[in-house]
């Protein structure tokens, strides 16, 4: 099961504010994040050890970045999403910086109270405020379509993990899934919204993967909910 998501701070409202491309990179990003998987852009964060990514989109020539903790066994914390304006350099800006240490340390304290770390009550303020995802990283961004795009994210991120088993360079696979190597390069950086769920069972397919589809009913009075299940 995913890792429960977290947004600290205005980071989820920061980046509902991005263009619509951005939003649905980066949150490919943190869903892959969830599952324990690295998205292919992402880097971890100069100065802040392994834990903590970065992940960076470029739309009509702006670039928009968004910063997540995954350094917690049980859960992953959005810490920042911001806009670069600055033309100097490739670096992140000081005040940026700042932002993301205050937002770290909130993570941090919220992670000891809630799983039982230690008993600590949260500070006060704004950088302090920690708001649980809703299951779906797409719904929380308030994206069309959000439950089968979680689904599509689900598969890609299949897609993704076989071609690495595999061993397969992105031509290998583009040859073998009948793509060119820049359509296999979008798709698994989170560009799918064009490919139907069942073109990806297909896809899945292709690659050696068995799709199997089950449905039973839910326990009373609650809706039903998608659960996949990767052998």
């Amino acid at each position: 099961m995913p890792r429960p998501l977290a947004w600290v701070g205005s980071s989820k409202d920061d980046l509902k504010a991005f263009p619509d491309h951005a939003q649905d990179h980066i949150g490919f990003a943190l869903y892959q994040a969830q599952l324990g998987l690295k998205h292919p852009d992402a880097k971890p964060l100069a100065g802040f050890g392994s834990g903590v990514m970065e992940i960076v989109s470029n739309v009509a020539g702006n670039t928009f970045r968004a910063v997540y903790a995954v350094r917690f066994r049980e859960a992953v914390y959005v810490l920042h999403s911001f806009q670069k304006k600055s033309r100097r350099g490739i670096a992140t800006p000081r005040a940026e910086l700042e932002t993301i240490r205050r937002r770290l340390r909130a993570a941090e304290q919220h992670y000891n109270a809630a799983y039982g770390k230690d008993g600590k009550s949260m500070s006060k303020g704004e950088d302090n405020r920690i708001e649980r995802s809703s299951g779906n990283v797409f719904a929380d961004l308030e994206r069309p379509g959000a439950e089968e795009h979680l689904l599509k994210a689900e598969l890609v991120s299949r897609i993704s993990q076989t071609i690495r088993e595999r061993r397969l360079t992105q031509a290998n696979a583009a040859e073998l899934l009948h793509l060119s190597q820049p359509d296999v390069s979008r798709l698994l950086r989170g560009d799918f919204r064009e490919y139907s769920v069942e073109r990806l069972f297909r896809l899945l397919n292709t690659l050696g993967r068995d799709v199997e589809i089950r449905i039973r009913r839910s326990p009373a009075r609650r809706r039903g909910r998608l659960i996949i299940n990767a052998a």
